[in-house]
């Protein structure tokens, strides 16, 4: 709700129909609700319309496959800022070198500019997950690398 109160537009996709009808119901009869754009389903399976900004805390078990689904999108985005389980957003900002650098890492920043924003400590929820997460930002190239994706 606190998005729908500083952006024009806010387009929401979620599964879980419970959070639908909370979201629903926070802002049904309100001036914000022209505002939300509401998609039920599962972020990697639906069409995203056009977007510039992307915020979003994601299921971590879904941070590889919707990080190249938003990198693949067209037209590109201006930035994301996006929550993923510590570990993974060590390896999206790896440089070569680290320990850490692989795959991942080549790919995202090939496509990307990865910066970290902040670390978000474990007990910052309730109930407390096992792991600390972490606060990204990726600014996609533009225009994208002159390369060969399906080669790639």
């Amino acid at each position: 709700v606190k998005l729908l109160e500083q952006a024009k537009k806010v387009i929401a996709v979620e599964v879980d129909p419970r959070m639908v009808g909370e979201l629903q119901k926070r802002v049904q009869e309100t001036p914000l609700a022209n505002k939300l754009q509401l998609i039920v389903g599962d972020v990697l399976k639906v069409d995203l319309p056009y977007f510039d900004i992307c915020v979003a805390n994601i299921p971590y078990q879904i941070s590889s496959p919707l990080t190249f689904k938003l990198l693949a999108h067209k037209p590109v985005f201006r930035h994301a800022l996006l929550m993923f389980q510590r570990e993974f957003a060590l390896r999206l900002i790896a440089k070569p070198g680290d320990p850490l650098y692989c795959r991942l890492s080549a790919n995202t920043q090939l496509l990307s500019k990865v910066t970290h924003v902040l670390k978000v400590g474990k007990n910052n929820f309730r109930p407390a997950p096992k792991v600390d997460s972490s606060v990204v930002r990726i600014t996609p190239h533009d225009p994208p690398p002159p390369i060969n994706f399906i080669e790639w």
